[in-house]
């Protein structure tokens, strides 16, 4: 029914309608994912010019019509200029949004993913960080979001958490030293590279790209994502294109 509801959120995309309005979708905290048609955003003088463009994190006052809703008031809390002044940067978010964007469902508790982007934003807009990686981590942590991953703490056939030494061939679990024999196909880990998997799938959002890693074990790292990327996200992302450049 119609009536009014206060937002806190990132706009992840933004698009024209029509002469002067907008359409954007909003990765919020209270609801889930929201579109909203904002009106008048692109006339020269209108307080929505800024707060209508994607990368926006900041509070929404959405009225709630029969079908859709249309933003009231709005009151930008961070522009993320580190990000959307920097090209690769920018790449980089843009496909951060794109990822939460498909995802993220509407009426839904989306706090951790709204969190995870938020994180991943400020991440990318400081300077010397390993962009790469930061994207392994942030697709990893969706998994772990989306309930869709491999168990990495306790082997798939046994139960033990010792000696974890192999991700199984099908991608779905690790396996100790005493079952490794029985899959051929398994990927060998390294401790180091097991340890960072664990840490990302069980670290708090607020510490989760605290950590660097050696070249081998960032490119091992790398490697596994991927391959876990494929089976468990299996979704062509158009802004990955731009990450090839």
């Amino acid at each position: 029914m119609p009536g009014n509801l206060l937002v806190n959120g990132i706009v992840l995309s933004s698009m024209p309608i029509g002469e002067y309005d907008k359409r954007i979708v909003l990765l919020t905290k209270e609801a889930g994912k929201v579109a909203a048609f904002v009106r008048g955003a692109r006339k020269p003088n209108s307080p929505y010019v800024g707060i209508s463009n994607a990368f926006i994190y900041g509070e929404f006052e959405l009225y709630r019509g029969r079908s859709s809703y249309t933003v009231n008031k709005a009151n930008a809390i961070e522009y993320f200029t580190s990000v959307t002044s920097d090209i690769d940067n920018m790449m980089m978010g843009s496909f951060f949004l794109e990822v939460a964007n498909y995802y993220a469902q509407e009426n839904a508790d989306e706090k951790m993913r709204l969190l995870l982007l938020y994180r991943a934003l400020q991440v990318i807009g400081k300077d010397g960080r390993d962009l790469e990686l930061i994207r392994y981590i942030y697709e990893l942590k969706t998994m772990i979001i989306n309930g869709e991953y491999p168990n990495l703490f306790e082997c798939k056939n046994c139960g033990t958490g010792d000696e974890l030494v192999m991700l199984s061939g099908n991608l779905e679990g690790v396996l100790c030293n005493q079952c490794k024999s029985g899959d051929k196909s398994g990927i060998m880990l390294s401790k180091s590279t097991l340890y960072a998997l664990q840490y990302v799938a069980g670290s708090d959002i607020k510490k989760l790209f605290s950590f660097e890693l050696k070249p081998d074990i960032r490119e091992e790292f790398i490697d596994v994502v991927k391959r876990l990327e494929v089976k468990y996200m299996n979704h062509e992302f158009n802004s990955v294109e731009f990450l090839k450049m």
